[in-house]
């Protein structure tokens, strides 16, 4: 049964994981203080919300918020979760360039939309270029493109038209102001 204390860092956890759109889970052990205090401050800079966690309290909380589809043993040994609760990419992209610089820091797993990344994924979510709105904005170009082109065909018998009449009515009017 777990003490008071054990049930209000669950119930933290798992309004935090619910409000995350990533958690980046990383194994500290042997990290310096001074080195520790470097990586808080770097997350920090980057909007994360970083601490350790104990693997069975951030299991149950992602028990409570329904994250099923998770595969247990990325909770073992030690644990620090990393939280994010704006850009996954800029978030995934800070954690990996610390532990890409760090030799002792090792990037375990990742918790996305109650999903399982693995290292790798995590990894590959870093490398998209720009970010989260950049990707955004891809798509949405690449959607805007087809559709801008079709209204331009679909418009273009009209808009021809009317400038025929118009050259039209611009020649009648010539002849009306000569005669």
């Amino acid at each position: 049964m777990p003490t008071q204390a054990k049930s209000e860092k669950i119930d933290e956890l798992t309004e935090k994981l619910g409000r995350s759109t990533i958690a980046i889970l990383v194994q500290t052990q042997g990290l310096k203080v001074k080195d520790m205090t470097e990586l808080r401050n770097k997350m920090r800079a980057a909007k994360l919300e970083f601490q350790i966690a104990k693997n069975t309290l951030l299991r149950i909380a992602t028990e409570r918020n329904n994250m099923t589809e998770l595969d247990k043993s990325i909770f073992n040994g030690q644990t620090a979760i990393a939280l994010s609760y704006d850009d996954e990419v800029a978030a995934a992209k800070t954690v990996t360039d610390y532990t890409h610089t760090s030799k002792i820091v090792v990037l375990k797993s990742g918790i996305l939309g109650g999903r399982k990344l693995t290292a790798d994924q995590v990894e590959d979510l870093a490398k998209i270029l720009g970010g989260k709105n950049y990707a955004k904005a891809q798509v949405v170009g690449v959607i805007q493109g087809p559709l801008a082109t079709t209204y331009g065909l679909l418009t273009a018998p009209l808009r021809d038209l009317c400038y025929v009449l118009q050259a039209h009515a611009e020649q009648l009017n010539g002849e009306a102001t000569t005669d």
